[in-house]
């Protein structure tokens, strides 16, 4: 297993341990549930439109790097 990381244009890091990157983008889409990220706009973006999971899950494809 290794461990993968993806950053939000806030800062906040999600880290996830997987045996490869596509893993890894899976593990945290199955996080990022619409629940998720209404209360990850609510607590980091506050005053921000919440964006569709659509979008936060093409970010996480994006975004996700080893280490």
């Amino acid at each position: 297993m290794s461990q993968f990381s993806m950053t939000c244009t806030c800062g906040h890091v999600m880290n996830v341990d997987a045996a490869n990157r596509p893993e890894a983008v899976q593990k945290l889409k199955g996080v990022m549930t619409a629940d998720a990220v209404a209360q990850h706009m609510a607590d980091k973006h506050p005053g921000q439109p919440v964006l569709p999971v659509s979008q936060v899950h093409a970010m996480i494809e994006r975004g996700v790097q080893a280490g």
